[in-house]
């Protein structure tokens, strides 16, 4: 599908660039809402080697038992920070997720319980997918596709599951090169977001027995030093596995964990330490049957062995509340399946890679997702504020510098005007750009798509500032001496004042969010 360059959000004869988002987790699936309700105009393609959206925040379920279904990784998520995400509320509007209101606990070494805002993962606003914790990756990608919401949508919006993407290779005059682990090439496209760290991390080596990671190969020889000031970043970040133990318990025993005090149970440091056990959850379940999902920090390499050590856990962790002398045992009654899941990278150690560098415009790069530094840290309050920014940091490329982005090489001026709302020292900023008629070659910032005799019109907090474009190379900037305004990163200018001292202002880029999504 087509649109003109306003509805699409391209200046206007510019082509609309492509992106290839690897991992449909949460992350990829708020990129993918945020940019198109911003308008982006170029398609989207999300590749994941999992059956369905989600990620650690899925679902299992199964085909010969409709009632049976367990959110194996994330059961809610939590947001710590204010403000919430924007996707947040048209989630709750669209029914797709819902405030979380069973009881929660903190359990100690010693087998008392205490508030469960104790555990990160369980303080602020608690959240969960309605009917599943995969409501959460499905309501993203369809409010990506809201008609309501993307009038007559520019771009496409695809999905590729059960696809690992094994090898990158840099297109012939820019762009990347997907393909499977046979060479086989699945895809291409003008922009490469990474919505996870497994193609950029040493190990994808170690999981797959891979001889190079992926990103960092292709990126040979490319001399873009914020793509490898960013892989260094992704490569030195440390992975903390986890072991999932799901349990699905028959009727008559299922009746004493469903009254037990808690659907939800973190343990703090040294009860993980005692039993081996960072949190457990109980999920109700057809026909009176319950699952226990035991989300351990033991390293057992055989899987019997690990179902064994976990099962054990369990029934010494919850001794109190199981009784009958449950926690001398190594098996608990009434258990109908037990099944073991392994995340190899479920939580990112600190401190992440940093929010500056998570595009690369050289090489056409991008990341997203809960490893990057900043409020959610690790967690899908990250992964959601992340690709958030990410959206905001790609929009404002196309809509504020004009740079053709499937083509850089061919950039040419922007469109005569263009006004971009931001958000400064939480007060709404106008910032207009002219460019101007003047054309005089041979003076270094043509090359930015802007000339000599270009302006920027600032509207804030009842100042109407017009400030000159400076012969500067590289990004616009603009100053009359007093104030100045600069682009080095777009979603987030510099805006300072000198008054004696500098005083320096607080920007961000504000994405557009389309009409209301009922259409006012």
């Amino acid at each position: 599908m087509a649109g003109s360059g306003t509805e699409s959000g391209q200046p206007p004869g510019r082509p609309a660039p492509s992106l290839a988002v690897i991992g449909a987790g949460v992350a990829g699936c708020a990129l993918a809402a945020g940019l198109r309700r911003g308008g982006w105009g170029g398609s989207i393609v999300l590749w994941e080697v999992g059956r369905g959206p989600g990620g650690r925040a899925a679902t299992r379920r199964s085909r010969h038992d409709p009632g049976w279904h367990i959110d194996h990784g994330a059961p809610l998520f939590n947001l710590s920070e204010g403000p919430e995400p924007e996707l947040v509320a048209p989630l709750l509007a669209g029914g797709w997720i819902e405030p979380w209101r069973e009881p929660a606990a903190l359990l100690d070494a010693e087998g008392a319980l205490g508030p469960a805002d104790g555990d990160p993962l369980l303080s602020g606003r608690l959240y969960r997918g309605r009917r599943g914790m995969d409501d959460l990756g499905r309501g993203l990608l369809a409010l990506a596709e809201a008609p309501a919401v993307v009038p007559a949508a520019p771009g496409s919006l695809s999905c590729r599951y059960g696809t690992l993407i094994h090898h990158l290779e840099v297109r012939p005059g820019g762009g990347w090169r997907l393909a499977d682990a046979t060479g086989a090439v699945q895809g291409e496209a003008d922009w490469l977001v990474l919505s996870g760290t497994l193609l950029a991390h040493p190990r994808a080596r170690e999981r797959f027995g891979w001889p190079q990671v992926p990103l960092q190969s292709a990126a040979q020889g490319l001399g873009d030093a914020e793509l490898e000031a960013a892989l260094a970043a992704i490569a030195s970040m440390e992975m903390e596995a986890r072991t999932n133990l799901m349990l699905t318990i028959e009727p008559t025993a299922a009746a004493r964990w469903l009254v037990m005090p808690f659907r939800l149970l973190g343990l703090n440091g040294p009860a993980q330490r005692r039993w081996g056990l960072r949190r457990l959850s109980i999920q109700p379940l057809a026909d009176g049957r319950c699952a226990v999902v035991a989300h351990g920090v033991l390293a057992e390499p055989d899987d019997a062995a690990a179902i064994t050590a976990l099962e054990r856990a369990v029934t010494g962790a919850l001794a109190p509340w199981l009784g009958d002398g449950a926690g001398a045992a190594e098996t608990l009654v009434g258990v109908e399946r037990r099944q073991l899941m392994r995340w190899g990278a479920a939580f990112p150690k600190g401190p992440g890679l940093p929010s500056a560098a998570t595009v690369c415009r050289r090489s056409r790069v991008a990341f997203c997702g809960d490893f990057i530094a900043g409020p959610g840290f690790g967690r899908i309050e990250g992964a959601l504020r992340s690709a958030q920014a990410l959206a905001g940091r790609l929009l404002a490329l196309v809509l504020l510098l004009g740079l053709a982005l499937g083509n850089p090489a061919t950039a040419t001026a922007a469109a005569a005007t263009t006004t971009i709302p931001y958000r400064c020292d939480g007060d709404l900023l106008l910032a207009t750009a002219d460019n101007g008629a003047v054309d005089a070659p041979g003076i270094p910032n043509t090359v930015a798509g802007t000339v000599p005799g270009a302006t920027v019109l600032l509207e804030w907090r009842g100042l109407s500032l017009q400030l000159p474009r400076t012969n500067n190379a590289g990004p616009p900037s603009y100053t009359d001496g007093i104030w100045w305004w600069s682009l080095e990163d777009p979603a987030q200018p510099r805006f300072l004042h000198r008054r004696g001292a500098i005083e320096s202002f607080s920007c961000q880029a504000v994405p557009a969010a389309g009409p209301p999504a009922d259409g006012r």
